[in-house]
């Protein structure tokens, strides 16, 4: 097993059991709102290109993970990583983010489901995610930890 992969179900497994034992139940209104439009920023960044609407919704110090295990670190090296993806993808056609659970417990929310985009030349995106949301010092939630799950 490459070490990436090791590494990645090891992160997997750590989130998804912090998950677990996080506190069930509905998210506050205010809370769930943050969410949706934080997922609908991606939707419509992916759509228009628009990277820094996307960008806006992680924190300085997020952590975003692709399926293979490769991890870009610090806000301003996400912006370059989807501005690579987006100029090597082109522009979405559809978009969507499917929210199957979440799960708070004290300043995070852990969130799974499944990001779907369609490019032009055959080109789609079906990715299964576990992110975790943080609340910042001035109440508002950014993506802390974002990870495709890998399907294999």
């Amino acid at each position: 097993m490459q070490m990436k992969t090791l590494i990645s179900a090891i992160a997997v497994s750590s989130l998804a059991a912090a998950a677990c034992m996080a506190q069930s139940g509905t998210l506050p209104d205010s809370t769930r709102a943050q969410i949706d439009a934080g997922n609908q920023a991606w939707i419509d960044g992916v759509k228009t290109g628009n990277v820094p609407l996307i960008i806006a919704t992680y924190a300085v110090d997020a952590v975003d993970c692709g399926p293979t295990g490769e991890c870009t670190r610090g806000k301003s090296q996400i912006e370059q990583h989807m501005k690579a993806q987006l100029a090597r993808l082109g522009l979405a056609h559809t978009a969507s983010v499917k929210t199957w659970g979440t799960s708070q417990q004290g300043n995070f929310v852990y969130e799974w489901g499944q990001a779907e985009a369609t490019f032009g030349g055959e080109k789609n995106l079906v990715e299964k995610y576990l992110t975790v949301w943080q609340q910042q010092s001035d109440g508002n939630w950014k993506i802390f930890r974002n990870m495709v799950i890998p399907d294999k």
